[in-house]
């Protein structure tokens, strides 16, 4: 359910969310202090956006999470759980402000931020006027209205019926999600092609002595590591439990006795208060493989380990004398079933740059800022899931553990058939879902593993491919092509995640990428010379690379050894980077196959245009407009996501009609930038070299859908799109700050 437009002041100027500003500020102040957030290389997100007045909020949905009834949290001033679970309203922070008239004309610009905010709230109201079956009952009213294809206004009637049990004194807690700072695929020292860092905040209501505000309060699941590996505290400590020791022994225990085990089994571990943080770091790329984002990391270090692999199959051989179990079989699955139900954990699996519910984007949004899907791969393929309890729920059933039981975070449980890819000569194109062993989807590599329940294979042809080889998620791969028969958005290089400490984490390719010389920069470039298929006549394959290649200079000149094609293509991969394990793509928007669309893709100089976006110097339009080249690559929708670590992106919105005269905008754009003065001339001589990426879209795309187009998504990696970049972003000149005690 989605109000789009709806907006709301920036409640960081709110007076009884003080304390919740005081604490952003300062977790993005303290970032870039910590190596393994980046350090100096990190940008933070501009901490003036917490007091511009015009910043705002925004409502993208409300979810029903009526599925969270094994939390037994009891709630602060009440003594008792939510018994029905929650709903959810989540917000996206946005802004808007007016650019310079010398630059843009003096039109006003707005733009996302990496930042949600979700308002929880119990899904029966405490004023217990509606029962859980009633609530439930409106949810699947609603479904089954939008499935029978009621009016706008019937919709809207019963979406209202949702909302009015909404009341702001239920809301149990405010989450906060932001992209705290970003290290870009130039400044990246550990070869993953970029360093996102999130902050994740929970901050619950404190009246009384505190005169009302909201204040900095536990994760559900997320432990407190620091205390718990005797240090007093850390910056994710809750502040009154700074210097209380905590008991390593007495969670593990807990963890592994019979209640415990059987709640990790099902997905359904609710783990005390006293063991857990207020605050969580997540990062990415790479998800699982990287320690910082496994709170139960099994470290090769005793003083790093909060519980063993020995230790847990001891209790699980135990546990299996009286009793059953059925999603966990070894001490892998086990520590990933701990890991997926933590914030952190959970927050990078099968995510939209870190986000499960970003929302859809307003109509106006240009399509270069502009998302396609809006939730992630694990919210479309857990929604079956949710909706088979909120039915049971509307029916009166009172439901047991067992019936609340979640899939992995990273991949649906296969009883859920509808969400499986089905074996086929060419699944990318076959109209099936591809959520469970279709291409892109989470599998386990054969033999990787030597004990385990799960059966996470892919469907013919595909196989599954490890990108990011550790220790930290063993036998976790992608199902891809295979190659012998590669597709357009396959990942073209795999390497090994190299863990030292928590939260340090290096990747290597696998082959090694050799050192470069003062005069010969590492080459970090991928060769197409052994890709299968060969590309279309009149088309060929481009390699895009995960890390950074500097390139080196002649830009304006051919080497002694070196083509003009083999000039053109050096000097196109020339500063760029940051495409998680490489992506195959086609140079040209011609005879493209099923499993691809055609997009504007960015090129060298289209880094450096964006870092001149919130400076107020250029738009997005721009960068996309100028340094970027049309490309054929994977297109997606909901039931054919991305890759991990690649978004959706919105089409361009080019058809039959329209095309020509878009394409020659764009030429025309091309061309000014060519012959100005502002541009460096390194970048004219980039521009100038036209040999891939220039030709018009062909028919066969623009007939696709009889004539108005490929209308599917594109996958690109997220920080390539404005609105998900903390770094960039600057407050507009003109703003003016609101009165601190605004109300």
């Amino acid at each position: 359910m989605m109000k789009q437009g709806d907006f709301s002041a920036n409640p960081f100027m709110v007076r009884v969310f003080d304390d919740v500003r005081a604490t952003v500020e300062k977790d993005l102040g303290s970032l870039s202090k910590h190596k393994e957030f980046g350090g100096k290389n990190a940008s933070s997100l501009n901490m003036g956006f917490l007091t511009y007045e015009g910043a705002r909020i925004e409502l993208v949905g409300v979810i029903n999470r009526m599925d969270r009834q094994f939390n037994r949290d009891r709630v602060d001033g009440r003594n008792e759980p939510l018994e029905c679970g929650e709903i959810s309203a989540i917000y996206r922070f946005a802004y808007e402000g007016r650019l310079p008239a010398t630059v843009i004309g003096g039109r006003d610009y707005r733009s996302r931020l990496p930042v949600t905010m979700n308002v929880v709230f119990p899904a029966r109201p405490w004023s217990k006027t509606v029962t859980c079956s009633q609530v439930a009952g409106r949810w699947l009213d609603y479904a089954r209205g939008l499935q029978a294809g009621l009016s706008a206004a019937a919709l809207a009637d019963q979406a209202g019926l949702i909302v009015s049990s909404l009341k702001p004194d239920d809301i149990d807690r405010i989450e906060l999600n932001m992209q705290g700072s970003r290290v870009s695929a130039e400044a990246d020292d550990t070869d993953f092609g970029t360093l996102g860092t999130y902050v994740i905040r929970v901050f619950r209501w404190s009246p009384g002595a505190d005169a009302g505000r909201w204040k900095p309060s536990y994760l559900t699941n997320q432990i407190d590591r620091a205390r718990l590996l005797g240090k007093p505290f850390d910056d994710n400590t809750c502040e009154e439990q700074r210097g209380v020791e905590i008991s390593r022994k007495a969670l593990v225990d807990y963890l592994l006795g019979n209640n415990a085990i059987g709640d990790v089994d099902n997905g359904l571990i609710n783990i005390p208060r006293p063991f857990l943080a207020c605050r969580a770091i997540s990062i990415s790329p790479g998800g699982a493989s990287r320690s910082g984002n496994q709170p139960f990391w099994d470290a090769g270090l005793p003083t790093e380990q909060i519980i063993t692999d020995a230790q847990i199959e001891a209790a699980l051989a135990t546990y299996r004398k009286n009793y059953s179990l059925a999603y966990v079989g070894s001490a892998v699955e086990f520590r990933t079933r701990l890991n997926e139900a933590s914030c952190s954990g959970c927050h990078q699996t099968r995510a939209i740059a870190g986000f499960h519910f970003p929302g859809a984007d307003r109509a106006d949004t240009s399509p270069v800022n502009a998302v396609f899907l809006p939730g992630s791969a694990h919210f479309f393929g857990d929604q079956i899931r949710r909706m088979t309890i909120v039915e049971r729920i509307a029916n009166g059933e009172t439901l047991r553990f067992p019936d609340l039981a979640t899939s992995y975070a990273s991949r649906p449980l296969n009883s859920f058939t509808v969400l499986k890819a089905r074996s086929t000569s060419d699944p990318a194109s076959d109209p099936n879902i591809q959520l469970i062993g279709g291409w892109g989807a989470t599998c386990l590599v054969d033999g990787a593993l030597p004990s385990g329940v799960r059966k996470w294979g892919c469907a013919d042809p595909l196989v599954c491919k490890s990108v990011f080889r550790s220790s930290n998620q063993p036998g976790i791969g992608i199902c891809t092509s295979p190659q012998k028969a590669m597709q357009v958005g396959d990942a073209l290089q795999s390497g090994a995640v190299t863990s030292t400490h928590f939260g340090l984490d290096t990747y290597t390719r696998i082959p090694k990428v050799p050192v470069g010389t003062k005069n010969l920069p590492r080459d970090t470039t991928i060769s197409i010379k052994d890709v299968i298929p060969v590309a279309p006549i009149g088309n060929s394959y481009v390699a895009s690379h995960q890390e950074f290649y500097r390139g080196r200079g002649g830009l304006g000149r051919l080497d002694v050894k070196e083509t003009a094609e083999e000039h053109a293509r050096r000097v196109r991969e020339q500063e760029t980077g940051g495409f998680p394990a490489g992506s195959l793509r086609l140079a040209e928007c011609v005879d493209l196959p099923p499993q691809a669309t055609c997009g504007l893709l960015a090129a060298s100089g289209f880094n450096a245009c964006l870092g001149e976006v919130g400076k107020g110097k250029r738009t997005p339009e721009d960068c996309f407009g100028i340094y970027t080249n049309y490309s054929g690559v994977r297109a997606c929708d909901a039931a054919n996501p991305c890759r991990d670590d690649y978004i959706c992106l919105s089409p361009m919105g080019y058809d039959r009609e329209n095309a020509q005269s878009r394409f020659d905008a764009r030429s025309t754009r091309r061309n000014a930038a060519l012959m100005s003065t502002k541009e460096s001339a390194d970048n004219r001589r980039r521009l100038a070299i036209n040999f891939f990426g220039e030709k018009m879209p062909d028919q066969a795309w623009l007939g696709r859908n009889d004539g108005v187009g490929d209308r599917r998504g594109l996958c690109i990696p997220p920080y390539f799109v404005f609105q998900f970049k903390a770094d960039g972003h600057e407050v507009p000149k003109d703003f003016v700050p609101m009165s601190k005690n605004a109300e």
